[in-house]
């Protein structure tokens, strides 16, 4: 009993990991309440979650806050940007059905694309507004190339994420679920499974650099 309960058990390890995560989950739904904040809490939660993937975690509230207001500023724009792309893509996406064919198949085809960008952006963004310095242009073109270079962890991030949103939206019953499962640590869990996959893109991306 002694040996389970000691802190550096696997079992006390994992509920430690577990705790991280409500924490997580808690703060990034206070500070993502005004919806405007959404931006910033992202960025705040998934750099946190990156820190715990590489056991570099120290003071989780008060990195959560310093993240979240360092990042504010570009976080806020990103979200608000990408917001506005939805409401548009939306808006053309009602649209489009009433045109010819041919213009209807071409101008989907163009939505399509820019909905598959926008959604990479949307991943991967404020992870690496977290991580990295650099303007809003050249976060958003690296973004780009960087999910080209990887692409079996793009395809990934964008199958789940879809998935999760899919989900969330296919029925009145879904969505008070899974309401309740991101109320008790969903948006902790569902951006865990993310950064697992945007670490190892994130670790090729400077083991690069290490090499240059």
């Amino acid at each position: 009993m002694g040996k389970l309960l000691n802190v550096s058990s696997p079992v006390m390890r994992v509920m430690a990991r577990v705790t991280d995560l409500v924490i997580l989950n808690t703060l990034f739904i206070l500070t993502a309440l005004p919806l405007i904040t959404i931006g910033a809490s992202l960025c705040a939660l998934q750099t946190n979650l990156q820190k715990i993937l590489r056991h570099r975690e120290s003071g989780l509230v008060r990195d959560y806050f310093r993240v979240f207001k360092q990042n504010f500023k570009q976080a806020t724009l990103l979200w608000m940007g990408i917001l506005l792309l939805v409401f548009i893509l939306f808006a053309d996406f009602r649209l489009i059905n009433r045109l010819p064919i041919p213009v209807e198949f071409l101008l989907g085809v163009a939505a399509g694309i820019l909905a598959i960008l926008l959604a990479v952006v949307a991943i991967y963004g404020f992870a690496y507004l977290g991580r990295y310095e650099n303007s809003m242009k050249m976060m958003l073109r690296n973004v780009i190339v960087l999910s080209l270079q990887n692409l079996f962890q793009t395809i990934f991030l964008l199958v789940f994420n879809g998935f999760v949103i899919y989900f969330t939206i296919s029925s009145p019953e879904a969505l008070l679920t899974m309401i309740y499962v991101f109320t008790f640590g969903g948006f902790a869990v569902v951006n865990l499974a993310s950064a697992v996959m945007i670490k190892q893109v994130f670790d090729r991306i400077e083991k690069n650099k290490k090499a240059d």
